[in-house]
């Protein structure tokens, strides 16, 4: 036998002897706490699985989803806890404040705690890394929001986007303060934005019955560079506005306004729809 034959033959073996690597594993936080400071120092997004003992698709969510290598693989993009929402009083607490109220629920953080997204309910193996997928693009954005604030608490582009954001994620209270500082720090910004901080604190404040503060916003919105797309939608809400705190003729006028100067927006139909609501008839078709 020739040496470069039995090298050959020797490195074979070792190759066939050689151990296979254990395929990957997800390693979950059980202290939330732990895990924000590790999302914080990494700076990885969050995946928090809430669970409990009786959920049987929690543990269908553990021997399928959570136990695929391609899913493990893809989480560790993120640091992953998992919550008891039966468990200490601190959990219960965190399954609180995301409000948690089916489960399974898996919820997608930034390392600031805000809600990028959630799952409610099971999502098998062939599903789940794309979700993943998609969390992880959206902490992207919503972490270039967080790190400009970390530069600058005032930056009023960054107070709009996470209050937008968070509005959207329905976590009123915590969008209604990020909007509240955009629209203190605002004046050097595009009129199209300070619109939409307006826009959209006064609509949180309207849900909340504050409607003499909902209407001071929508004016203000509506004083800023006109916009043929906004007037209209502005000045619907601020009918809305009159009508809900019992200002019926003025919401009626508010209406017929834009009826008649915006006859082509599809507004003027929501218009016309709130004035026959009211018992008007309101200005013609076009």
């Amino acid at each position: 036998m020739t040496s470069a034959l039995a090298l050959s033959l020797l490195l074979a073996g070792a190759a066939r002897e050689a151990p296979t690597p254990p395929p990957p594993t997800i390693k979950w936080e059980r202290n939330f706490e732990e895990a924000l400071k590790r999302a914080r120092k990494t700076g990885k997004p969050i995946i928090v699985d809430f669970w409990a003992d009786w959920c049987g698709w929690c543990h269908r969510l553990d021997k399928t989803t959570y136990a695929d290598p391609w899913v493990a693989r893809k989480a560790l993009d993120f640091v992953a806890a998992k919550i008891d929402t039966e468990g200490s009083r601190k959990e219960r607490e965190v399954a609180l404040k995301y409000q948690v109220t089916s489960l399974p629920t898996i919820v997608f953080l930034s390392p600031e705690g805000r809600q990028l997204g959630r799952v409610n309910g099971f999502q098998g193996p062939g599903q789940f890394p794309r979700t993943l997928e998609a969390a992880l693009q959206i902490a992207r954005r919503i972490m270039s929001w967080e790190d400009a604030l970390a530069r600058n608490p005032d930056d009023p582009s960054a107070l709009l986007a996470l209050g937008a954001h968070l509005y959207e994620q329905e976590y009123f209270d915590d969008a209604r303060e990020l909007l509240k500082q955009a629209v203190a720090r605002d004046a050097g910004e595009e009129p199209e934005n300070r619109r939409q901080a307006r826009m959209l604190l006064a609509i949180i404040e309207h849900v909340t019955r504050n409607f003499g503060e909902a209407e001071r916003l929508v004016k203000e919105a509506l004083a800023l560079e006109p916009d043929v797309e906004d007037q209209p939608k502005l000045l619907f809400f601020l009918g809305r506005t009159y009508v809900s705190s019992g200002r019926q003729e003025e919401g009626v006028a508010t209406f017929e306004v834009i009826v008649r100067q915006y006859p082509q927006s599809p507004i003027a139909q929501k218009a016309r729809e709130s004035l026959v609501n009211l018992g008007r008839r309101g200005a013609p078709l076009p």
